[in-house]
């Protein structure tokens, strides 16, 4: 008699519906009911409707100043997306929708706390309010250009607000977030300048050379993800400025001047040497969409008007180049010196990028390197029979399984564009 009730209790169920629940347990156990409840700051879940949000595709919100404004990247990566052959299986919902905010000479801090920038105008709305707009999949956070450089120098205070700026905005994006994806927060690592003079003169003392603020805005970059990372919710980085360094070194090694007017390096910049050409727009919007969808940067097709086909492919072949040779997790770096293709790479070694530092410095630097290398040998010598016994267990390790060179990423929409183990033997690693 028991078992017969309960059977007709729940075949009454079954006919009626499932029972009420509340939205938080809504959200653990049917999260496919995607635009039904969403969350704000109380962990109360209300209507898109009653957000902004709801209806159309994936959604795009780019957060900085005149890097992002000039050219209008957000415009280039949508056109990217949509309209490329490779639109269809990009992984994107379309049509993407896209949120941009510009406000010159902003900083992070304007943003997290509401502030006027120099002499512009403080943003309209706080970025509570830009959050709830839409259903955003993805953020990207670009910081004023010179702001991440400062990192153990003596502006370092300017740099740790910055860094309490970006947990800030990430705090917020974690908690106004799209209910199906957990929102991916993308940090848009800007470029070193072209070049420096005496109207900068408190930054070249820092830095005097493309080369030396790339490396203090990768380093930056570096300790800002790592601030706003968790084991569950890693943030990413596209690194834009890394493409700007893989076209200086490819030039370099050429034995060509990178900054010389017209060059494919110089190319990138506006006559400032500072803002983004319509090149450089397209290589930062490139590498972008490559981070953003996981997909390789060259099947991103769409034909930008203002850049010629030729060029718009070698610089997304450039882009592809600098997603594989980067490490979402480490931040570790192939620094290969010059671009090759990718079907004539596996016969070509990396080479070092050489130091500027003039003849002393190559000396100290060559003198250091013979006494690692020294040190290096007579350990090697003194531990043969340990090495030579810990390299025939690992080549008996790797012919008992196979070896994966990419991350899958659990990155929501992010894709797989980070290598956790390079897979390029012999290439020199730059550590940031």
């Amino acid at each position: 008699m028991f078992i017969s009730s309960v059977l007709s209790l729940l075949l009454f169920q079954a006919a009626q519906g499932s029972p009420a629940i509340s939205p938080v347990h809504r959200q653990l156990q049917t999260p496919s009911d995607y635009g039904s409840f969403n969350k704000n700051v109380d962990g109360i879940y209300v209507p898109p409707e009653s957000r902004g949000g709801g209806g159309g595709g994936d959604a795009l919100f780019v957060v900085g100043n005149a890097y992002i404004g000039r050219n209008n990247l957000t415009d280039i990566v949508k056109n990217m997306i949509e309209h490329s052959t490779s639109s269809s299986s990009s992984g994107v919902n379309l049509p993407l929708q896209t949120q941009t905010w510009d406000v010159p000479a902003a900083h992070w801090q304007h943003y997290a706390y509401q502030l006027a920038s120099n002499e512009h105008a403080k943003p309209e709305k706080s970025f509570e309010e830009g959050l709830r707009q839409k259903e955003f999949r993805w953020v990207v956070l670009q910081e004023q250009s010179e702001v991440p450089g400062l990192y153990q120098s003596k502006f370092t205070e300017e740099w740790i607000e910055s860094n309490k700026a970006v947990q800030v905005l990430d705090d917020q994006i974690q908690k106004f977030g799209n209910f199906e994806h957990t929102t991916q927060t993308i940090l848009f690592q800007t470029w070193g300048r072209l070049h420096f003079d005496d109207n900068n003169a408190e930054m070249t003392r820092i830095y005097d050379n493309f080369s030396d603020h790339q490396y203090r805005i990768a380093s930056g970059y570096r300790e800002f993800q790592k601030a706003i990372s968790k084991p569950e919710r890693q943030a990413l980085i596209a690194p834009v400025g890394f493409a700007f360094e893989t076209i200086y070194d490819s030039l370099v090694a050429e034995g060509l001047d990178p900054e010389q007017g017209g060059s494919k390096f110089a190319n990138l910049y506006d006559d400032d040497g500072s803002h983004p050409s319509a090149q450089g727009s397209y290589l930062a919007a490139s590498v972008l969409v490559g981070v953003m969808t996981g997909q390789d940067p060259r099947q991103f097709d769409w034909s930008y008007p203002v850049i010629d086909l030729d060029t718009q492919k070698y610089l997304r072949e450039v882009a592809h180049q600098t997603l594989v040779d980067f490490c979402q997790i480490c931040n570790v770096r192939a620094k290969t010196a010059k671009y090759v293709p990718p079907e004539e790479r596996g016969a070509t070694s990396s080479v070092t990028k050489s130091s500027s530092s003039g003849v002393f410095g190559k000396f100290i630097s060559f003198v250091f390197w013979c006494g690692v290398l020294g040190g290096c040998g007579f350990v090697a010598w003194k531990k043969q029979d340990s090495i030579r016994a810990t390299v025939q267990s690992q080549l008996a390790r790797r012919r008992g399984g196979t070896q994966t060179s990419y991350a899958d990423m659990d990155t929501s929409g992010a894709g797989n564009y980070a290598p956790l183990q390079q897979g390029q033997g012999g290439l020199d690693m730059e550590l940031i």
